[in-house]
This record gives structure tokens, sequence and C-alpha cells, in this order.
């Protein structure tokens, strides 16, 4: 069993056979609160069914759901003064519902109708009641205070404090309001919350609640005082249960880890660095945590070594420690089958995990049998893509990048031209330094073909260190290994595997391709810049191909799920618009800071909107180099005009694999050689 390459055994598995290990860490906890926006917001219950074996097959034990837990907050506001109406555009649509419960936003879109509620929450009982069945305990979102807007006005006599905008008031849209933790009010509303969700999806002894997450003001309420408010509300309602906290960007801070009592407390080191810094989480239980993904993005990533050397953290540890599970904190799931599985097997490990032997038995199992190409392309793979991710050739963000982030159009003629010192990266961490981490190079780089379109495009998202930790012709080898393994290995992971390689190895060479453009431009070579503007697309095209020969790499998939959530014609027109609005604005105008942060390597995306946008922007610099008239462009505009296009994009996979990766290994290997 492994993500995306399950494969049924073709014989008999003997009867009499036990195999049994005990688990180093009581906790094995699946989710970043925002799988549920960029994985599974549309999934349905087969889906489901699906997802949830292969969490019990990976020995996880608990898991954060936030599926139809929206009801919760419908049912408890309506009795605080609002309509149903309100709270109802107050949710927002379900991919965008997570950062409502993260504290970030709110009244996102159209929001959600009464109908969509309740069908997911019929569907999230469901899903609770197999995860019980399985032994794996839901982490429900807990009460945290935020409330939807002119509370204050609604019921008297309680202190609510505005929240500005979701990155320390600089940027992003609106957060909700934070009623006073401390106050009767809070605890009124938390006991209305605790006790319809418990009505509605059984007893929780996990609840998930940060406050100040990625910014946030207490209006001059302690927060210490604050943060015993929130657990004083949680033990009112279940006396045994545990308050659990993200380790993220300076939080949970000291004050409030001294205020509560912590062995109600489990912290998820996002990271699996929080920990020992700053003296850690005081003597709070703490999960040890990867964060190998941003955005549900399509990337190649993970330090593979560096993660089957983790159990030295509790192998040599020499004082007792406080250390009790493991988490994986990836921000979306539908991707790198290879590291959850590693992840996930470190649970029963009593020492570090040699890697080349796990390699060869996990591509056997995955591929049905032993294959010395495959090998050889996971060696690469290894030292490349799945190797360190940290160096220190961070690249800077394009003039485009940044007037992208910031919402304003941009001249071609003039790329820097009225840009701000800086940008709104640079005015977030301004504002409060510690959340200059959340830019720093952590994790991967990702795909420049994905990026706002510019001469110096080095990958599309905000965060990342803009370069990559390889050449780009590093993965070239393990492509042809794969294509000469293609021969005899058929199985469903491998083909995914021989998809997800050549859809990286196009990225990559996506980077040579547009520095020639680059210097093309530079000469004025206008044959020059003609030929490499169309070899560059030419590679964008090829990407697109490959990518349509396998379902779990196409648009469409994604927006047929989201389609069939829709009650009516017009619902499902919306989600659909709200799950492509996901992957490229993110938002609207007022989330211009988090541009192609769900950036993904999807036919459909690629072909379509990736390509448009390039080519209208090479087609603009041309008119630069031919001295003609440009037109500003608006990014956000132009993204919102192809949201809104009711575009039809296959959801099922169609082309020839490896004529398609062949011709993505012939373009990549032109483009990197060239000089």
């Amino acid at each position: 069993m492994s993500r995306f390459g399950t494969r049924p055994v073709d014989r008999e598995l003997p009867a009499d056979v036990v195999i049994e290990r005990r688990a180093q860490l009581d906790l094995r906890i699946a989710y970043n609160l925002t799988v549920s926006g960029y994985t599974t917001p549309y999934f349905d219950w087969a889906q489901w069914e699906a997802e949830l074996d292969l969490l019990a097959a990976s020995g996880v034990n608990a898991a954060h759901v936030t599926l139809g837990q929206e009801l919760v907050y419908l049912e408890t506001f309506t009795r605080f003064g609002y309509s149903e109406e309100e709270i109802l555009r107050w949710l927002g649509p379900p991919s965008h519902q997570p950062w409502l419960w993260l504290n970030s936003i709110q009244s996102f879109g159209q929001g959600t109708t009464r109908a969509l509620v309740e069908k997911r929450a019929e569907l999230g009982r469901r899903v609770i009641r197999r995860m019980h069945e399985l032994d794996i305990a839901p982490i429900f979102p807990g009460c945290s205070g935020i409330v939807p807007p002119k509370f204050g006005e609604r019921n008297e006599g309680c202190l609510v404090v505005p929240q500005g905008l979701w990155f320390v008031d600089v940027a992003g849209p609106e957060r909700p309001d934070w009623l006073d933790t401390t106050s009767d009010e809070y605890a009124a509303v938390a006991e209305t919350f605790y006790t319809t969700q418990r009505s509605a999806f059984g007893t929780c002894g996990m609840w998930a609640v940060d406050l100040l997450h990625e910014g946030g003001k207490t209006g001059g309420v302690g927060l210490a005082e604050a943060a015993w408010g929130v657990q004083r509300a949680m033990i009112a309602v279940n006396p045994d249960s545990t308050w659990v906290l993200q380790g993220w960007i300076g939080n949970p801070r000291r004050e409030l880890l001294e205020a509560i009592d912590l062995s109600r407390v489990l912290v998820l080191d996002l990271t699996g660095e929080a920990a020992d810094a700053d003296g850690g989480f005081l003597d709070a239980k703490w999960a040890l945590g990867i964060l190998p993904n941003y955005g549900g993005r399509t990337v190649l990533y993970g330090d593979l070594a560096a993660v089957t050397a983790v159990p030295k953290r509790w192998t040599a540890a020499t004082e007792p420690s406080r250390l009790v599970g493991l988490t994986n904190m990836a921000e979306g799931v539908g991707n790198n089958p290879v590291l959850w599985d590693l992840f996930s097997d470190l649970a029963w490990a009593e020492d570090e995990i040699p890697l080349g032997p796990w390699l060869d038995d996990w591509t056997a199992a995955r591929y049905g049998a032993v294959d010395d190409h495959a090998r050889a392309a996971w060696q690469t793979l290894m030292e490349t893509a799945f190797g360190p991710w940290r160096h220190d050739n961070a690249g800077a963000t394009s003039a485009e990048t940044q007037h992208a982030m910031a919402g304003n159009a941009v001249d071609p003629a003039d790329p820097g031209k009225g840009l701000a010192s800086g940008g709104p990266l640079a005015a977030m961490t301004a504002a409060d330094p510690t959340l200059e981490t959340f830019a720093m190079p952590y994790a991967s780089t990702d795909s420049v073909i994905a990026a706002v379109p510019s001469m110096l495009a080095n990958q599309a998202s905000m965060v990342g260190p803009r370069a990559l930790p390889y050449s780009e012709d590093a993965l070239i080898p393990a492509l042809r290994n794969l294509l000469i393994a293609a021969d005899s290995l058929r199985t469903k992971g491998f083909e995914y595997d021989l998809v997800d390689v050549a859809r990286q190895v196009a990225d990559d060479a996506a980077r040579a391709g547009l520095r020639f453009i680059a210097e093309a431009a530079e000469a004025k070579d206008l044959d020059a810049y003609d030929q490499r503007a169309a070899e560059y697309l030419e590679l964008i095209d090829a990407q697109e191909a490959v990518l349509r020969t396998n379902e779990h790499f196409l648009l469409g998939r994604w927006l047929d799920d989201a389609r069939a959530w829709g009650s009516t014609e017009e619902e499902g027109t919306y989600l659909v618009e709200e799950a492509k609005r996901l992957l490229t604005s993110w938002g609207y105008a007022d989330a211009a800071f988090l541009v192609d942060y769900g950036n993904r390597g999807w036919a459909g995306l690629v072909g379509d909107y990736y390509h448009s946008r390039w080519s209208t922007w090479l087609a603009q610099i041309r008119e630069v180099l031919t001295g003609e008239a440009t037109t500003p462009i608006d990014w956000y505009r132009f993204a919102d005009q192809w949201i809104r296009h009711d575009s039809q994009y296959p959801s099922h996979s169609h082309g020839d694999l490896k004529t398609a990766a062949m011709t993505v290994l012939e373009i990549a290997e032109r483009l990197t050689s060239a000089k």
C-alpha cells in the first residue's frame, strides 16, 4: 500500500504468519489543517475510504478532521444573534475553510450553502466512524475565540478585538475578529460550540487551537490569561482533553505554555526544529514533525537521508524526553509518496533506517519486481531531488512577481517601474521580525513554468530558496533509466513515478530554456529570441502531454470533484471557480500576496493557464525588442478571467506515457546541453 501506488498481490498470503513490531512512539499523527484545502476538500466517500486505509496501513493513529465541522460554527453563532445566511457567508467555500479554522480569513467568496454544510457533515460523520473503527483518533478544531463580524454589537458588554490583515496587518485578507477568551461571553460561546460539536460528531479527546497564528492581536488581554481561558473551556467539556498546539513561527510562546496545564497539551513541532530552540516546549508532550510541502505543490522534494536519521532523536537521548509522537505536517499530501512511506516507517525504527536497502524494498513492492534500471533511477533521485535541500544559493524575487504579490500591473518594457522597496514580503518581516522564518529558504523551490512570467523567474511561490540544490540536468539520467524500465514495469505506482520524474525534468530544463530567452533578449537578437521562446513553449506543451497520461495529474479531475458537490448547477460552477482560484491567484485581490502559492504541475493548468501566461508575456517582450508599444499586464485580472471562464478539462487520462516522457527527455537534453 502506497499513495498513488497500491498494488494488489497476485498470490495468497499465508494465514499463519504474525509480524509484530512495537512502535517507538505512541502517537503517529496525520495532516496539517491545510490538507483539507489543498488535497481533500472535495473527496467523496470512495476517496476517503482509500485515504483512511492508507492512514491505517501507515500506522497513523490520530488525524486532524475539519470535514463538516463548519456545521458547528453555523449552529453555534445562530444562537448568538446571527441569521443562517450571515454565517453561511462568513464560512466560505470548502476549498478555503481551513484558513477560517486557522484564524486567517473570513467571508471568502460567496460563502457556502446549508445543503453543502449538511452534505459535508454527513460525510464527516461517516469518515469519523471509520476512523474509530481503525483506531485513528480524530483531532477536531477547537473554539479559538474567533467570531463573525459585529459580534460585540449583537452581544453587548464583551471585548472583541479586530485582527487586521492575515500577515501581521501588512498583507493578505482580513482576519476574523477575536473574542476575549478570558470572558464569560467566550465561555458561553465555547460551551455552545463544544456541545454542538459533540452532538453532531461525537466525543473528542483532542482539540486543535492556535492563538496568534501567523500574526494576530490580543488587544491588551494577557496571552497567559487568554490561553487559560481556552484550556478551561476544553476541560469543562472533557476533563481528559488534550490541547493540540502548532510549533510554528515562534508559537506556542513561552508565556502561553507557562500559564496552562502542560499535562493536557501536545505540541506539534511542524519542522522538527523548534523543540531544540529556546527551551523548547517546557514540560509539554510534543510530536516531531516534517513540513515537506507547501500549498500541495507537485515538486519532487524530501531529504530522505535526513528522514532515515530521525530515530537518533530518541535512541541517542541521554535524558528523559517528552517526545511522544511523529507528525507529517505537509500542507498537501497529493505528492511525493516515497517521503510519506519512509516517514511513516520511522514509527517502528529502533535505529537509523538503511536508506539503500529500504529504497530497494520500496521500489520492489511498488513496481512488482526488482529492476536494475529502476534502482539506478532512484539512486540518482536520492542524490538530487530527494537529497539535502539546504544551500546558500537562494535567488531573488523577480520584479514581476513582486508586482503580482502587491496586486500591481507590470510593464513589460520596465518591470521595476513603481515597485516599492523590498515589496510586501520585506514589509511583512519588518513589521514582525519573527516572521522572517516564514520567507526563509525552507523546503523546495518550485516550478518556473508555473511562475509569474519574467526573464528572471526562479520559482512560482513566495516561499522557498528560489534555486535548485542540484544542476538543471541532474534528473535526466533518472528519467532515462525509468524509460528503459518502462519496457517491463507496468504497475500504477511505476507509471505515477515516471510521470512525476518527467514533470520535474521539464521543470528543471525550463530554467535553462528561460535563461537562453533572456540572453537573446539582452542581445536584442530577434531570431534567436523567437527560436528560444518557441522552444520554451514546446517544453511546456511536452510537460502537458506527459501529465495527461495519468489520472493523478489532471486539473479536470480536481474540478469535476468540486462540481459534484454542488446541489445546483450554479453552486457547482461556483465551487469549480474557487477550486481553480486556490491553485492560481489563491484568493481575490486582497490575497495577491499568495499568488501561485498552490501551484501544481497538472494537465490543464500547464497547457492552458501557465502556457497562456507565458505566451502573453513573451509576445509583449517581443514588442519591446521591436520597439512596439506594450500593454501593462495585471496578472490578478488575468487569473480571475481564467478562473471565471468555463473551460472544460479532461478528467480521464489519455495518451501514451512512454512516448510523452521520451519527448520531454529529448527537449530537456537539448536545452540543458545547449551553450
